[in-house]
């Protein structure tokens, strides 16, 4: 009886997955089917519109997610670290500045960011918005967590024992044991900017120097769809390459609690 049960418990959980799969998954279907089945075509008839206004918002969107994701994981995973392992003072106060940062919505921000830019004179240009968006707390505070368990106390004693300095320390056993964090970091990291509207749609005016979510604002009942779909292949190349270091990463707790 108790096998019975189990399985049909089972069933119901696979049957209730499957159907949340599919309300995802209706507007992923919806975006392919609009694009038409002439998706190549399509595109290449988006790219040439509009005096290659297309190319222009996919190379200013490649060069602001690219800048950007190096600047913010390498910067968040390092304060990560320093936070954990290391002794700072006010340590406590930064976690909670962070913390409070993080919960902070972006639309918030958005005003306050782009009046410090604006004083800078890098208002509607890239190089203010990669300024503007190469902060990431959430990457900040999960690095800092990963290295509190991931590196103990006794582990950096012994590596300071062997003559390792802040820096030997993080080389020689925080990177080679935090891969799973890059990988997890740099995920969500790039889907955050790469889908970035808000602080584009503040910081930026020029059609020239939109990136592709503002392009699809434009775009909009014109070929969006085409443009929708592009959006989702970088995000799904990326996550197929980082998947297992991603499950490593959020399951690594449950099993070494």
């Amino acid at each position: 009886m108790k096998f019975f049960n189990e399985k049909r418990n089972a069933g119901i959980i696979k049957l209730t997955l499957w159907a949340m799969t599919l309300v995802v998954m209706l507007p992923f279907l919806w975006l392919v089917k609009t694009a038409g089945p002439n998706y190549l075509g399509n595109l290449q008839a988006i790219f040439h519109a509009q005096d290659g206004l297309v190319l222009i918002w996919l190379k200013n969107s490649a060069v602001f997610t690219l800048t950007s994701l190096l600047i913010s994981v390498l910067s968040s995973i390092i304060g990560g670290f320093v936070l954990a392992v290391l002794y700072i003072p006010f340590r406590k106060t930064l976690l909670v500045l962070t913390l409070i940062t993080m919960l902070i919505p972006i639309t918030a921000m958005a005003m306050p960011l782009y009046v410090l830019i604006d004083k800078v004179h890098l208002h509607d240009s890239i190089l203010g918005l990669i300024i503007s968006s190469s902060y990431y707390p959430f990457g900040a505070f999960l690095s800092y967590l990963y290295f509190s368990s991931a590196l103990p106390t006794d582990l950096v004693g012994m590596g300071r024992m062997d003559g390792l300095g802040d820096w030997g320390i993080f080389w020689h056993l925080g990177i080679p044991l935090s891969k799973s964090l890059w990988s997890i970091v740099t995920f969500f990291s790039f889907i955050n900017l790469w889908n970035s509207y808000q602080l584009p749609k503040v910081l930026l005016d020029s059609p020239a120097h939109s990136t592709l979510p503002i392009g699809l604002e434009l775009l909009f009942g014109n070929g969006s769809a085409v443009v929708g779909v592009l959006m989702l292949v970088p995000a799904l190349v990326l996550y197929l390459f980082s998947q297992r270091a991603i499950e490593r990463g959020i399951f690594s707790g449950a099993v070494t609690g």
